[in-house]
């Protein structure tokens, strides 16, 4: 009985882990960051978000990889525009139930000409995201690459092993 009963616990213990909420990692079945280089100094970056990351965080998401991209690359800022975002509902597999989806892309362009004091936060960035997506021909934005990566670093509590992929 006692080895049913820590069989159970571990079960739970194991379905509670695989079902974390901060899902900052490559593509994968759980959705995650994925990018694209469209030429020497400009990528396309999309975050694939599971039913429970919010449309805030897959923005945040998608800043966070646009940043380690531009470290990667040894630049101090990045500025991201053509913006897109949808969530999709999905249905969950019970009767009535559906969770939602977010999906977003930004294309960003590396450089160093910049000025930071004129770079906006990325953690505060997804409501000016928001409306942006909505306009025709939205104005670039500029972030500073370090301080980008330790505000989102900072509140979902990233490891440098979850930030920079590191195995």
């Amino acid at each position: 009985m006692q080895l049913l009963k820590n069989l159970g616990l571990a079960c739970l213990t194991l379905t509670a882990v695989g079902c974390s909420t901060v899902s900052y990692q490559s593509m994968g079945i759980r959705g995650g960051y994925s990018e694209k280089q469209i030429n020497e100094y400009t990528y396309r970056v999309h975050y694939s978000g599971n039913g429970s990351v919010t449309l805030e965080q897959a923005i945040e998401f998608a800043l966070l990889r646009s940043a380690v991209i531009a470290h990667q690359q040894g630049v101090d800022t990045f500025t991201s525009a053509k913006y897109s975002a949808n969530v999709s509902r999905t249905y969950a597999g019970t009767p009535g139930v559906y969770v939602n989806k977010p999906s977003v892309y930004l294309d960003i362009s590396l450089s160093n000409e910049q000025a930071t004091d004129k770079a906006v936060a990325c953690d505060k960035f997804a409501s000016l995201f928001r409306l942006m997506a909505m306009q025709e021909a939205p104005r670039p934005v500029t972030h500073d690459t370090q301080r980008c990566i330790e505000q989102v670093q900072q509140k979902y509590q990233l490891t440098e092993q979850q930030i920079f992929d590191k195995k």
